[in-house]
């Protein structure tokens, strides 16, 4: 699984629309966009935006360690 697909799971999940990550990550919701289809595989927000997710930036990144634990 992808960085994309991985970040638009979790998002999903959550119930956030990009918008409402883009804000709550402090990034624009067009870097959203960019990460979850795929033009962006090592974005420069991702720390912020795994906070936002409540999810590790490793496991966002590379798919290891457990979701659920901080980075």
């Amino acid at each position: 699984m992808s960085i994309s697909a991985r970040l638009k799971q979790l998002r999903v999940e959550k119930g956030l629309t990009q918008h409402q990550l883009g804000l709550l990550s402090g990034v624009k919701q067009q870097t959203i966009q960019r990460i979850e289809s795929g033009s962006s595989s090592r974005p420069r927000n991702i720390i912020e935006i795994a906070e936002a997710l409540e999810c590790s930036a490793k496991w966002l990144l590379y798919g290891t360690n457990d979701q659920k634990a901080k980075s």
